[in-house]
């Protein structure tokens, strides 16, 4: 994670110290220099203040795309020489710690062989025709969530942001503050799915130099990883979804037991740009249309895994689709990371032709109105053969802008009302 914003903080600095050495070399003096020395110093205190005791985080680090680079640098190194470093350096935080035991194999075997979780990037679900959207981006999932046994719902994403999502989900994080969990991985779901003798695999689309939370996410329990730069694109290149396909379906699966993720780009900004222009097919003329186009593609790759496993002819797989966090997308502005609805109501897809792992799916999943993305996570610790309670949808946490939970974090009830907890 540190990789990940190592670079803009440096340049935040850079900036900085750039404003402060003008003290240091002005030549001449004026009748009211000292006046903007001083504006300038309250600035900086000012805003260091505001970040240690403000109860917002939004004006702070969330992303927001109206602001100028100065004004986001200022932002950003406030908030992080007035929030994060005090919190870290002198353990300020007022969020526990959380701790989870290390689940204990059952005697019985992994209830389904195959686990295929297709992990998506920035897609709403409020963008998809299956729950309501006026365009038809989703056939696929329109014609499957009427199939006998399939799921297709909402779910709460575990974060607003890729960096904050992706580590709580893969490490079964229930609640903010889970760092040390993750850095032991006892609840890791590649780590518990290899000691129960699975093959692991996590095949991104996304560039390698924007991958590395990584290890966050488990990399050490998998097997086999591949990046763009494997298909011959560059480390900082990203690459279109239906690229992880080919080696997918090498995979052999019909020895042993495979937990595999198809990581996409999806939905990330800037919309679109890995599509090829027969797949524009609601245009390019806004942001809507080439927003709307990443889903119907979306919906396409789901379609294609889908039919591959079908045509194999054995109920021994489950396939399951939601994404990272979602999107707010309006003609007049994009955004991804604020409180915003779309930014964590995200589509849920399970689907098995096993019809006993069907009516489990369908008594821990239909009962909810919208999911959680722990209760995803506890489910697949679940079926892989662990003793893990499957978490419920009675209540669960969107995580803010830091893992620690710090940024403050959404709280919602099955019900659907919601607390901003900072």
């Amino acid at each position: 994670m540190v990789d990940r914003f190592i670079y803009p903080l440096l340049f935040g600095f850079l900036e900085i110290t750039i404003f402060l050495s003008l003290g240091f070399i002005r030549k001449k003096q004026y009748k009211f220099s000292w006046l903007f020395d001083f504006i300038f110093y309250a600035l900086m205190i000012y805003v260091f203040v505001r970040a240690y005791t403000t109860k917002s985080h939004e004006r702070f680090i969330s992303p927001n795309t109206v602001y100028s680079r100065l004004k986001s640098n200022y932002f950003s190194f406030g908030y992080f020489v007035g929030k994060i470093l005090p919190y870290e350096i002198f353990s300020l935080s007022d969020i526990p710690l959380y701790y989870g035991d290390k689940p204990n194999k059952t005697n019985d075997l992994p209830k389904i062989k195959n686990i295929i979780l297709i992990m998506g990037e920035s897609a709403t679900s409020s963008h998809f025709s299956a729950f309501g959207y006026e365009r038809n981006t989703s056939p696929f999932l329109n014609k499957l969530k009427n199939e006998v046994g399939a799921i297709v719902k909402e779910s709460y994403s575990s974060g607003l942001l890729t960096a904050i999502s992706l580590p709580t989900f893969f490490n079964a994080i229930p609640y903010p503050n889970g760092l040390r969990q993750i850095v032991k991985g006892d609840t890791n779901l590649f780590n518990l799915a290899k000691e129960q003798g699975f093959g692991t695999y996590f095949y991104s689309a996304q560039a390698r130099d924007d991958m590395h939370m990584i290890n966050f996410l488990g990399g050490a329990w998998i097997d086999k990883i591949r990046f763009p730069d494997n298909e011959g694109y560059s480390l900082r290149d990203s690459m279109p979804d239906n690229k992880l396909l080919p080696e997918f379906k090498k995979i052999n699966l019909d020895q042993g037991y495979h937990f595999i993720v198809l990581h996409h780009r999806g939905s990330h900004i800037p919309y679109g740009a890995l599509l090829d222009e027969k797949d524009k097919v609601f245009g390019k003329n806004n942001v809507i249309d080439n927003y709307d186009n990443t889903i119907l593609n979306t919906d396409a790759f789901i379609s294609d895994v889908y039919n591959y496993l079908s045509e194999r002819n054995i109920d021994d797989w489950l396939l399951v689709y939601t994404s990272d966090h979602g999107q707010y997308v309006k003609n007049d502005t994009y955004k991804q990371g604020t409180l915003d609805e779309e930014n964590y109501i995200v589509p849920l897809v399970l689907y098995s032709p096993n019809k006993d792992l069907q009516k489990i799916t369908s008594d821990i999943f239909l009962s909810c109105n919208r999911s959680f993305h722990h209760q995803l996570s506890s489910f697949f610790i679940n079926i892989m053969g662990y003793h893990y309670q499957i978490s419920n949808c009675k209540e669960g946490i969107v995580n803010g802008n830091i893992l620690t939970g710090d940024a403050g974090y959404l709280k919602i009830n099955s019900d659907g009302t919601q607390k901003y907890i900072h």
